[in-house]
C-alpha cells in the first residue's frame, strides 16, 4: 500500500538512514502517521502548525507499508501503524517546491 508520511526536513538523514520510527511519535498515540496523496498539502501544514517553522522546511516520504499493519484513522484519509517503516519502505521523497507545483509547471506545458 503506498502512503506518504510528511515531517520536518531536519529529519529527513535519520529517517532515511534509520526508518521512520514510532518512538519519535509526539501524539497522543505512538504510531506512524501516514497519508493518502490528496492529503499532502493538507499535511504539509499541519506540519508547521504542530511543529513550528516554514512549510519550504517540510517534506513528504513516498512508502510502501504492508496493508495488514496499517489502520484506517478517523480522519479521512488518514491512517496510522504502530510499528516503524524500514528504510527500505521508501520510495521517494517530494519537497514543497514538488508539492506547490501547478498542474501546468508538473507536465511542462506551461510557457
Amino acid at each position: 500500500m503506498l502512503l506518504y508520511h510528511t515531517t520536518l526536513n531536519y529529519n529527513r538523514y535519520s529517517i532515511e538512514e534509520n526508518g521512520i520510527k514510532v518512538a519519535y511519535s509526539q501524539g497522543k498515540l505512538a504510531a506512524v502517521w501516514l497519508h493518502t496523496a490528496d492529503r499532502t498539502a493538507w499535511a504539509f501544514l499541519h506540519c508547521v502548525r504542530r511543529h513550528g517553522g516554514r512549510v519550504e522546511d517540510v517534506i513528504t516520504f513516498e512508502v510502501e507499508v504492508d496493508e495488514q499493519l496499517v489502520k484506517r484513522s478517523s480522519a479521512d484519509q488518514l491512517f496510522y501503524t504502530l510499528k516503524d517503516v524500514r528504510p527500505e519502505c521508501i520510495r521517494g521523497v517530494r519537497v514543497f517546491r514538488m508539492v506547490s507545483a501547478s498542474p501546468l509547471e508538473r507536465s511542462g506545458r506551461e510557457s
